[in-house]
């Protein structure tokens, strides 16, 4: 591991068997109630935090019945993914934690996605660690902010 990279905590958990590829995406919701009662929830979804981001780092040989797939799950290693998120441009700094823009402004814009982004709750706030700035977006920010696309993890809910 080269000097200064943080190792990331591996997870194992179970996907259903399309989406077990190394790379893999998913957000983590809520265990629905067939989950609860089955005899694998603990290996399954126990560890998984609803509303964090996911992704397949390895993908094992072994297969499960699952009453919610109503198919087979694979065996997966995850750790927790960075997000790309708008931040203003001012608290674009790696290492540090801050709030993301996250608002519908009703406007049509190229950077829609990112105002809004799959992994947000409505009327959570929200802290996102900044791993790496990727660019300044101000230009193509038709509301006019100054913004900057910023990669994070996630942080537990404020």
């Amino acid at each position: 591991m080269p000097e200064g990279e943080v190792k990331k905590k591996e997870i194992v958990t179970f996907v259903g068997d399309v989406q077990a590829k190394v790379g893999f995406r998913f957000v983590s919701s809520q265990p629905p109630e067939v989950c609860r009662n089955c005899k694998l929830f603990v290996a399954c979804m126990s560890k998984l935090k609803p509303g964090k981001v996911y992704e397949i780092v390895d993908v094992k040989d072994k297969e499960h019945y699952c009453p919610l797939y109503e198919g087979k799950v694979r065996v997966v290693k995850v750790v927790e993914a960075p997000v790309e998120a708008l931040v203003k441009s001012n608290l674009a700094v790696e290492g540090a934690t801050v709030e993301p823009l996250i608002e519908e402004c009703g406007k049509k814009c190229v950077l829609r996605a990112y105002c809004r982004p799959e992994w947000t709750d409505p009327g959570k706030r929200i802290k996102l660690r900044i791993c790496q700035v990727i660019e300044d977006v101000s230009d193509r920010a038709v509301c006019g902010k100054k913004l900057k696309k910023v990669a994070g993890i996630l942080m537990d809910e404020v």
